[in-house]
Parts: structure tokens; C-alpha cells; sequence
């Protein structure tokens, strides 16, 4: 399995498999243009290329923003919560009670919809786009009610 019999102890069945999908040391990284490209390669070559072709998970960067607007997207929801509650004495006199109570359970769950739908709608595309969808659903769902007065104020 390896060369020196000291890393056998430290095998698994199946570390063949790995062995593959690492770069060979002893290889220059300019084998393939010398010799002719993917037709001179053996099978853990190509192995190696098959994993490389694979899709890269997401970066360490783009989960952070992720973390933070997923956060962000949580005050908001708390923020249209609270303050639909305090609006919503001043606001019966314009809407029936059901109308009101429907809509501010609307806007309650608009943040967490916005963000579950960019990470739905942008699973295969570039992470900028994700973070740019996200940006504008904070600038967009900015609950103004608690903003505004604390979430007991009329707007």
C-alpha cells in the first residue's frame, strides 16, 4: 500500500482511495504540458483530475457573511415583531383587526423568506450575487415601526 512499511500501521481499508486524490511530491507540476495533457495520464491521474472538477465548497469569507446577515435577518424579524405589537393600537382604526394581524405576520416572516430564498435561488451561482441578494433584503426589509419609535410608535 505505501512505500514505507512504518505508515502501514497508520492505514485504513480504503485509503487507496485517498492516496489518488492526493499531488504526488515526487511529480513536477509541469508533467502534463511536457508530455501531450490528459492522454498520457494513468488512473490516479486521472482520478486526481476527476476530483478537481468537482465543485469548491463555500469559502471561509463567503460563510461568515452568511453568518452575519443571518443574524441581521434575525434582529429584523425580532424588530418587526416587536414592532408591529406597538403599532398595532394606533393602527385598528385604519384596518380591521384580521387585515392587521395578517399583514404584520407577513412582514414578520419577510426577512427569514428573503433569506431562505437567496440561499435557495443561489446554491449554484457565484457567491457574490448571494451576498449582493442579501444586501438589498437589508435595505429592503428594514423594519422601520421599531426604528422609528422603538416599536411603540406610529410611523
Amino acid at each position: 500500500m505505501n512505500p514505507d512499511p512504518e505508515d502501514d500501521a497508520l492505514s485504513w481499508e480504503g485509503d487507496d482511495a485517498l492516496e489518488a486524490r492526493r499531488p504526488d511530491p515526487r511529480r513536477a507540476p509541469s508533467a502534463d504540458v511536457a508530455h501531450g495533457g490528459p492522454a498520457d495520464r494513468g488512473p490516479a491521474d486521472a482520478r486526481a483530475a476527476e476530483v478537481d472538477d468537482e465543485p469548491q465548497g463555500i469559502g471561509t469569507a463567503t460563510l461568515v457573511l452568511l453568518g452575519i446577515f443571518g443574524g441581521v435577518y434575525l434582529l429584523y424579524t425580532i424588530g418587526w415583531a416587536i414592532g408591529g405589537v406597538g403599532m398595532q393600537a394606533k393602527a385598528m382604526f385604519m384596518l380591521p383587526a384580521p387585515l392587521y394581524l395578517a399583514s404584520m405576520w407577513i412582514a414578520v416572516l419577510a426577512p427569514a423568506l428573503w433569506f431562505t430564498a437567496t440561499l435557495m435561488l443561489t446554491r449554484g451561482g457565484r457567491d457574490w450575487v448571494r451576498i449582493s441578494a442579501l444586501v438589498v433584503g437589508a435595505a429592503l426589509l428594514v423594519p422601520w415601526p421599531f426604528v422609528v419609535a422603538g416599536g411603540g410608535g406610529a410611523l
